[in-house]
């Protein structure tokens, strides 16, 4: 796997993950016509997504998807059995719908919501009704490997428009608040007199020696004299 590919990649990811709260693991709604490009191209999503992403991965589906797979009989068998590997999100459609329409669904939930999904198809049609829901990122295989599709301009704008709020939010809290007032800094303090101890003067050795001394410094001995012997 190209480092280019895999660079861009996290790019990606590090815009979706501060802007709009994406975080490991990810959660990949496939749908038919994603199983079928990887059935063709010979992919397995299940090693492939999560070595792309760099990170722990969940691949999903729904289904409406797996409904729709059915319908197409031994035409889509392949698909069929590779969408059924995967864990199957709660999409609440009793009547099953159009899978286009059943994933776009939960990508405007999770516009709005905690759980956030990346959408992993190759139909176009679809494509473009994520592209206008903020904050979805879409996958797709080309060149035989899986990609990220590039940030939209609803979900560029979805985040400046957000950043433009934050930014409003704040100019109001200073008027209504005020400015905080800057801190005076302390004026470092000197060094406490109590705590330093003074310094005890060694006596000097010359007070200590006795005796006289020479011009020259050198120490003059006295010789004792002998008692006289008694007459």
């Amino acid at each position: 796997m190209k480092v280019k590919r895999l660079k861009r990649a996290n790019r990606l990811l590090t815009f979706y993950k501060y802007n709009y709260k994406f975080v490991p693991p990810y959660r990949v709604l496939v749908d038919g016509t994603f199983c079928n490009a990887a059935l063709q191209e010979k992919l397995n999503l299940a090693e492939q997504i999560p070595k792309y992403l760099t990170e722990e991965t969940h691949l999903m589906t729904t289904n409406c998807v797996i409904k729709e797979l059915e319908k197409f009989g031994p035409l889509l068998y392949g698909a069929l059995v590779i969408a059924k590997q995967f864990e199957v999100a709660e999409c609440t459609h009793a009547t099953p719908r159009a899978a286009s329409d059943c994933l776009a669904h939960l990508a405007r939930r999770a516009a709005s919501g905690k759980t956030k999904y990346l959408i992993a198809t190759q139909d176009d049609e679809l494509t473009e009704k994520l592209r206008a829901i903020v904050g979805t990122p879409i996958m797709y295989i080309k060149f035989k490997t899986v990609l990220l599709d590039n940030v939209s301009e609803a979900t560029k704008a979805g985040c400046a428009r957000e950043e433009s709020e934050i930014q409003k939010l704040k100019a109001l809290k200073e008027v209504v608040i005020g400015k905080e007032e800057v801190k005076k800094k302390r004026k470092k303090k000197g060094v406490n007199p109590l705590s330093c101890k003074k310094k005890v003067m060694k006596a000097s050795v010359e007070t200590v020696r006795t005796g006289e001394r020479t011009s020259s410094g050198k120490r003059k001995r006295s010789k004792k004299k002998a008692p006289a012997e008694d007459v």
